[in-house]
């Protein structure tokens, strides 16, 4: 018998994590840029649109995706990846970004060229 996952209430979730950091409800609120109402609702959401788990993610400094993809056994060698990435990548100086991208799109072209011969 196939049996399911349990279902993860993803507000409770994030309710957990942000009361175990150091910002206030309406700090919260700010940084995710709506008003207190909104994060008290969001801690009552059974699931979530991908763009705010991001964000939510990012301002609580905690991966929820490849949290809820692990507890549901999906994406797990295409999410953890990229978010990890996007996870260092907001501690880099623009600088280092702007030199990274560079070398990205250099990394590119060359294989566009190696793939092409």
């Amino acid at each position: 018998m196939n049996k399911k996952p349990k279902e993860i209430c993803i507000g409770e979730r994030i309710r957990e994590i942000f009361e175990k950091s150091d910002i206030s409800i309406s700090q919260f609120a700010d940084l995710l840029h709506c008003d207190r109402a909104n994060v008290y609702n969001l801690f009552r959401r059974k699931k979530i649109d991908i763009e705010l788990l991001l964000e939510v993610s990012e301002v609580l400094n905690h991966n929820f995706v490849e949290e809820v993809c692990a507890k549901h056994g999906r994406f797990k060698d295409i999410f953890s990846p990229k978010i990890s990435l996007v996870f260092e990548l907001n501690d880099v100086d623009v600088q280092t970004v702007k030199t990274l991208q560079k070398t990205i799109k250099q990394l590119k072209i060359k294989m566009i060229r190696e793939v092409k011969k």
